[in-house]
């Protein structure tokens, strides 16, 4: 299966995985443990192709629930008293880590990010806010900081 194939299929199936949440809120107990422990890597996966769904516009709330649900289960799987946990908005402060060295430093720091997996490594995987980008990069947790809760739950 080639790349486009692949990104097509996750696609529709997010699309399909986000209907159901519309139509019964909250996932399904075994995809909710399906998606309890994905890795860095399938973690971006997920995120950045719902996020490219959700920037271009392609049924964004039921999507925005399904990325709320997700980061949810994501957020249940990290102790609670870690410095940082998935759905925790960040900021990137210091020196840019190398995986952002092609992008525009001065706007990177005005994004407000999402933290969308938090590894037992010192990294973690941030994801911009949906309405203006989908990028998700894995970065130093010590290269953001922790911004006050301005909403409710996880997104």
């Amino acid at each position: 299966m080639n790349e486009h194939t692949a990104e097509n299929v996750i696609a529709r199936l997010l699309q399909a995985l986000a209907e159901q949440v519309a139509a019964s809120p909250g996932l399904a107990e075994a995809a909710a443990e399906a998606l309890a422990d994905l890795s860095r890597a399938e973690s971006e996966t997920v995120f950045g192709e719902a996020g490219l769904l959700v920037h271009y516009g392609a049924d964004t709330e039921a999507l925005e629930a399904l990325i709320r649900e997700i980061t949810a289960v994501q957020r249940r799987e990290v102790a609670q008293d870690a410095p940082l946990r998935p759905g925790d908005e960040v900021r990137l402060v210091g020196e840019l880590p190398e995986s952002l060295a092609g992008y525009d430093g001065t706007r990177l720091r005005e994004t407000t990010f999402t933290v969308r997996y938090v590894s037992r490594a010192p990294t973690i995987a941030i994801q911009s806010d949906l309405a203006e980008d989908y990028l998700v990069a894995t970065v130093p947790a010590s290269a953001v900081e922790r911004l006050p809760s301005r909403r409710r739950g996880p997104g």
